[in-house]
């Protein structure tokens, strides 16, 4: 496969010999190519030079691939450079890691270069997309600008015609950037599914050996009570009693952690599933539940703050006819907008650790049939509000409405297309300055 030479390709590698296979492969497939032998060398040379995709290297002396992965990420000018890490250890717990710290993909050494060379082109040429749309959407903001400067003017006709326009709009980028996710997602889930099989299938089985182990050496201790001064030594130094007592209590967090991640990818498989043409019975809990599982890095404790505390009050509810998917992207629009709420306050007020465990970020989920027709949903937070005057404006497309600007309300504006568009039910946020907001959500059985 041919490339033009219009893409930059960085190699990070400690290993001379990889770096020299994979500089030939990439020049004969007609890429531009900068190596690099360790992490510091990659971030120095990255700040002069921008790589369309970058090739890391996961064990390397020093600073390892992670933590150039990490450092890349979390500045402005690399953080949008796709990463894909070579790794000679396939390990579903280092693949998480690295997806967590923003890599895109993994390739797994040895290589196959056809493999690799699809998976690089699909990158780059996905990185190409998002930032056509990127230019896309600030195109269509100054244009969305431009025209409610002048919609008064115009005829009733024009300002339908307008208003048509804008949902089609946003119903394409949300729909393309989805699809994306939802690729990547199932992929991850995919590739956690076997791991996690195999992992919970053995750890019974061993469970049961170590038992049967112990169980022997319990026998031996009672059968021969006198073993000699050369066991008893070792028996001390290897402090059998407490071997004994805790491998149990081990196999048994090894099964929760497994059974957990098995969790994880059967909500990410639900997640990413592709809504059919037609609405299907569904349970609302049941999709929230699948949507906190998938925010769960959003929500857990960090060095910033306290784990947002999650309060559930489920009422006991009837299948809907629905599309899950896309009320999944719905729930997750509204919890995160709570979310950025929550911790972009703490910022504001510049609220300590201590200062936030003793009155919790919290966000509580109320769901109840009302007159035996409706479902309601209530997504409240304890954070600063809403300003009176952008109740109005909460849902329309690229309105701040958040501390700071790198915040739009596209999500939002998604949901309620969503939820009042395509369900035919209703949205609505009931807010007062520093007294948290709701969001409302009726939706018809």
């Amino acid at each position: 496969m041919t490339q033009s030479q219009e893409h930059l390709i960085m190699v990070v590698d400690d290993d001379f010999r990889n770096l020299k296979l994979m500089l030939s492969l990439l020049e004969t497939s007609g890429f531009n190519v900068i190596v690099a032998e360790d992490g510091e060398t990659a971030i120095e040379k990255v700040q002069s030079v921008f790589p369309d995709l970058i090739l890391l290297d996961v064990m390397m002396p020093g600073m390892d691939g992670f933590e150039t992965c990490r450092r890349l990420k979390y500045s402005k000018m690399t953080k949008d450079i796709p990463i894909i890490f070579m790794t000679a250890i396939s390990d579903s717990v280092d693949k998480v890691k690295g997806l967590s710290l923003g890599a895109v993909d993994y390739i797994i050494k040895p290589f196959n270069s056809e493999e690799l060379l699809a998976r690089m082109n699909l990158h780059i040429r996905l990185q190409q997309e998002i930032k056509e749309r990127t230019n896309t959407e600030i195109e269509l903001q100054k244009a969305t600008s431009e025209l409610e400067q002048r919609v008064e003017a115009r005829t009733a006709e024009l300002y339908e015609s307008i208003e048509k326009l804008k949902e089609t709009q946003l119903q394409l980028i949300q729909s393309e950037k989805m699809s994306s996710i939802g690729a990547l997602v199932t992929g991850i889930a995919h590739e956690l599914n076997n791991p996690v099989t195999i992992l919970i299938g053995n750890i019974n089985l061993a469970a049961e050996y170590i038992e049967s182990i112990i169980n022997h050496i319990k026998l031996y201790q009672k059968e021969f009570p006198n073993p000699g001064s050369i066991i008893e030594k070792d028996r001390e130094s290897l402090d059998i009693d407490f071997l004994i007592s805790d491998l149990p209590q081990m196999f048994s967090e090894i099964k929760l952690a497994s059974d957990r991640i098995s969790e994880i990818s059967v909500s990410l498989r639900s997640f990413a599933r592709t809504d059919s043409t037609s609405k299907v019975a569904f349970n609302i809990n049941d999709c929230i539940d699948s949507t906190l599982m998938i925010l769960q890095h959003r929500i857990k404790a960090n060095h910033q703050r306290p784990a947002i505390e999650i309060v559930k009050n489920y009422g006991d509810l009837p299948n809907i006819n629905c599309y899950p998917n896309t009320l999944n992207q719905a729930f997750i629009s509204l919890l995160v907008n709570s979310i950025n709420s929550l911790e972009e306050s703490n910022l504001k007020n510049s609220r300590t650790y201590p200062e936030i465990q003793q009155n919790p970020n919290r966000i509580t989920i109320t769901t109840s049939v009302i007159e035996s027709y409706s479902i309601e949903i209530k997504i409240a937070d304890n954070g600063p509000g809403l300003l009176e005057h952008m109740k109005d404006k909460l849902y329309e497309a690229f309105v701040n409405t958040k501390y700071h600007t790198k915040a739009s309300s596209l999500g939002l504006s998604m949901s309620h297309l969503i939820i009042v568009n395509k369900h035919g039910g209703e949205l609505e946020c009931k807010s007062h300055s520093g007294q948290g907001k709701e969001f409302v959500i009726k939706l018809p059985i």
